[in-house]
């Protein structure tokens, strides 16, 4: 289920960044998902910081000010004070 939804936002962040979105419904249709599920995702870039915009002229979303999306783990580098070696947890 995270994969799904990882690999739907990536192709988001990809139309938005191309600005080849379409319309709401047609970008719902794109990533296999419902409308409601595409303003969610909107919603959620947003409060991520994401400045999305639409223009009803060319009919996409399209990001006001470059962003690189990421989605992953980052290893940490350990202090030799707390390595606990079983990967941080207590």
């Amino acid at each position: 289920m995270i994969l799904q939804v990882k690999d739907q936002l990536e192709r988001l962040h990809q139309l938005i960044k191309s600005g080849s979105t379409g319309s709401p419904a047609e970008l719902a249709q794109r990533l296999g998902v419902t409308d409601r599920t595409v303003k969610k995702y909107i919603s959620d870039l947003r409060k991520l910081g994401a400045r999305i915009e639409f223009c009803r002229y060319r009919s996409t979303y399209y990001y006001s000010k470059a962003v690189t999306f990421r989605f992953g783990y980052e290893p940490v580098v350990a202090n030799d004070d707390n390595s606990m070696g079983n990967g941080g947890g207590e």
